[in-house]
C-alpha cells in the first residue's frame, strides 16, 4: 500500500508536469505526448491501486492551472490509463479459454491486445460525443467552436511569417475548412499516444523485471468480426450525411479504423519477421510512415490491409502450423 501510494504520487506528479509542458514551446508540445506514460508505467509494475492514485494525484496537481486543464487531464489521460491497466491486468486459466484458444505458455490467458485497443477506440468514440453534447448549444457546434482558435492560431502563425501575409491567404477561410477535420486528427493522434506510450510503459516495465504480466504477442493483434460492420456503417454515413453533420461520420470511421491500422502494421510485422534483416526492414518501413503524404497514404494501405487480414489470414499463412492470432 505504501509502495503503490509513493509510486502512484511520483506518476501523478510526473504525468501532469508534462502535461502542462503543452504550453511552452515545440519541445513542451512534444513532451506532452508523453504524459500518460507514467500513469502506465505505474499500473503496469505496480498495480491498479497505483494508476488510480497516479491519475488522482495528476488530476489535482493538473487543476493548479485550472480547472478545465484537470477535466483535460481526468478524460483523457488519468481515466483511460487506469481502464487499460485494470483491463490489462485481468487473466484467466488457460483451460478455461475453450477449444479454440490459440495455445498459451504458462498457466494463465492475459487479456489480450485487441481488446484493449477496442477500449480505447471506445473511449475515444466516448470522448467525442461528450465535445458534441457540450457544444451542441453553440453557433456551428463543435466545428465552430474550434473555428476561432484555429483561426486566431492561424493570423498568430502569419504574423510570424510576413511571406505568407503576402500572399493573400485568409485565415478565416482556412479555419472554416480545417475545423470540421481537427476532431477527427486529434482523436487519432490522442489514440496513436496512447497506444505508443502502453507499448513504451510494458516495454520499461519487462526491462525492469517489474512486470506483472507478459508483453502481449502485438503481431498476433485480432479484432472481433462485428467491429468491421460499425466501420462499414460510419463511412456511409459520410455520404449519406449533409456536409455540416458529416464531420461527425468521419471522426468515428477515424476511430473505428484505427483497430485496422494496428492489425495491419501486426501483418507487416509478420511479414519481416519471415525476412533475414527484420529490424531494418521495419525501421525503413516506420521512417517511411512518417514522412508527409507518403506516411498518410502508407496509413490508408495499411488499413486496408487490416481488413483484408480478417478474411485472408495473412499471418495463419506465415505462421504455417496453428493459428497467429489472439483467442479473443
Amino acid at each position: 500500500m505504501t509502495r503503490s501510494l509513493i509510486i502512484g504520487g511520483l506518476a501523478g506528479l510526473a504525468s501532469a508536469v508534462l502535461t502542462l509542458t503543452v504550453a511552452h514551446g515545440l519541445l513542451g508540445f512534444v513532451l506532452s505526448y508523453l504524459a500518460p506514460l507514467p500513469l502506465l508505467l505505474a499500473g503496469l509494475t505496480h498495480g491498479v491501486l497505483a494508476v488510480g492514485i497516479a491519475g488522482a494525484v495528476g488530476t489535482a496537481v493538473s487543476g493548479l492551472s485550472g480547472p478545465a486543464t484537470s477535466a483535460i487531464f481526468l478524460a483523457f489521460f488519468a481515466a483511460p490509463s487506469a481502464i487499460l491497466v485494470r483491463q490489462a491486468l485481468l487473466a484467466r486459466p488457460a483451460g478455461e479459454a475453450g477449444p479454440e484458444a490459440e495455445p498459451v505458455s504458462g498457466a494463465l490467458e492475459w487479456y489480450p491486445a485487441g481488446r484493449l485497443v477496442l477500449w480505447l477506440s471506445g473511449w475515444a468514440a466516448g470522448l467525442f460525443v461528450l465535445a458534441l453534447l457540450v457544444t451542441a448549444g453553440n453557433e456551428g457546434g463543435l466545428p465552430g467552436t474550434i473555428q476561432p482558435a484555429v483561426e486566431k492560431m492561424l493570423v498568430a502563425f502569419q504574423q510570424a511569417i510576413p511571406e505568407l501575409a503576402g500572399k493573400g491567404v485568409d485565415a478565416a477561410d482556412i479555419a472554416a475548412y480545417l475545423a470540421p477535420l481537427l476532431p477527427s486528427a486529434m482523436t487519432f493522434g490522442w489514440l496513436v499516444a496512447m497506444v505508443l506510450n502502453g507499448v513504451l510503459a510494458q516495454g520499461m516495465a519487462v526491462m525492469l523485471k517489474q512486470n506483472r504480466r507478459p508483453s502481449p504477442q502485438y503481431r498476433a493483434l485480432a479484432l472481433p468480426r462485428f467491429l468491421v460492420v460499425l466501420l462499414a456503417v460510419a463511412a456511409l454515413a459520410i455520404v449519406v450525411l449533409p456536409r455540416d453533420a458529416a464531420f461527425a461520420a468521419i471522426t468515428m470511421t477515424t476511430v473505428l479504423a484505427f483497430p485496422y491500422l494496428l492489425q495491419g502494421l501486426a501483418v507487416v510485422h509478420g511479414l519481416a519477421a519471415k525476412t533475414a534483416m527484420p529490424g531494418l526492414l521495419l525501421a525503413a518501413f516506420y521512417a517511411a510512415l512518417v514522412v508527409g503524404q507518403l506516411g498518410a497514404l502508407i496509413v490508408v494501405l495499411m488499413v486496408i490491409l487490416g481488413l483484408i487480414e480478417e478474411w485472408a489470414g495473412f499471418r495463419r499463412h506465415l505462421a504455417g502450423t496453428g493459428t497467429d492470432r489472439e483467442n479473443n
